[in-house]
């Protein structure tokens, strides 16, 4: 689903250049639950950015879902972005002069063709603002919008989710409820969901951890029991 080709980014700051990522290769394969996670500064979300295409690394090349977005134009990585990524902004980034439901159907109008005023109803509805539909994000608690940016990140069913810190600005509760229903995303619907945190506990319910330190990759962690089948199914790969 996602592939990661020795991918560098760096920023030109006059005659010195600041390194953020030093070669990142990995692999994502479709319906994993990866956590992200390393110290300020570690580049977290800056591969994020780069996996959304938000951002283009300077060397390297990332496919999603086969498509290489590293030297796409900007109109063509945003018709990608568009179809096949649901994108959870920790600020939540909803349009104020928006209600709810209007925000949740802006991907849709602007990726699908038809109506996507049930879908957005239902998916508000799933994530318990059922009756906050026409209300504005300056009318709703942090938690609620966190919500409203869930529903609007799942409208158009996309095949991969991505969310940078979604929890970090909210209190326990609602950061369990909001981590419930990625997670739902990412179990009912296959969803491939990446996640960057510092929450050592939202870690542990991936079921892959990637940290990284100073852009580099310093552990990449599969549950004990996909470690376990790894031996047996390569023959079967290869065969």
């Amino acid at each position: 689903m996602i592939e990661v080709r020795d991918v560098k980014k760096w920023i030109q700051n006059g005659s010195r250049r600041v390194e953020i990522l030093k070669g990142i290769s990995l692999s994502i394969p479709a319906g994993q639950f990866v956590a992200i996670v390393g110290a300020s500064g570690s580049g977290k979300s800056t591969l994020l950015g780069l996996l959304a295409g938000l951002d283009t690394p300077s060397t390297g090349e990332i496919w999603l879902d086969g498509t290489p977005i590293h030297n796409l134009a900007e109109t063509e990585l945003a018709a990608v972005r568009g179809r096949k990524i649901g994108f959870v902004f920790q600020s939540y980034q909803l349009i104020p002069t928006l209600t709810a439901l209007e925000n949740v159907l802006l991907p849709f109008e602007l990726n699908v063709e038809g109506s996507g005023l049930a879908k957005a109803r239902h998916l508000l509805d799933a994530v318990g603002l059922g009756e906050r539909v026409e209300h504005y994000p300056v009318q709703l608690s942090g938690g609620e919008q966190q919500r409203v940016a869930l529903a609007r990140a799942f409208v158009v069913e996309p095949p991969i989710v991505m969310a940078d810190e979604p929890t970090g600005n909210l209190d326990s509760v609602s950061g369990r409820l909001v981590l419930d229903l990625l997670l739902e995303r990412n179990r009912k619907a296959g969803a491939t969901l990446v996640l960057v945190t510092h929450d050592a506990e939202i870690a542990s319910r991936a079921d892959r951890k990637i940290v990284l330190k100073d852009g580099m990759v310093v552990e990449d962690t599969l549950p004990t029991s996909a470690q376990a089948v790894e031996p047996d199914a390569e023959p079967e790969a290869n065969g």
